[in-house]
């Protein structure tokens, strides 16, 4: 499974998802481990410093994909709107 295998090469990730089991945290850190964890999942570097933005590493999937032959709009990352949702709902 491919999270599994991005947490092993990225093994910083555990402490990022780790926000997801405390009871006390904010939404909006919750919303930013989120970001973290896809865009990696997604094989884009994360730091400590800067949140992606999964709106351009949406982008940049669409660009490298429409340079194939057959593009698959599903395998995109979701927008950051879908994304800060379903944040959510896993948190809770």
């Amino acid at each position: 499974m491919k999270f599994v295998q991005t947490l092993k090469n990225n093994p910083d990730l555990l402490k990022v998802i780790e926000i997801f089991k405390n009871p006390d945290i904010t939404p909006e850190d919750v919303v930013d481990a989120g970001n973290r964890f896809l865009a990696a999942l997604y094989g884009y570097p994360i730091s400590a410093s800067d949140t992606p933005s999964l709106n351009n590493v949406r982008y940049k999937c669409y660009i490298k994909s429409s340079f194939n032959k057959s593009s698959n709009m599903a395998s995109l990352p979701p927008t950051e709107a879908a994304a800060h949702q379903h944040f959510l709902r896993v948190y809770h």
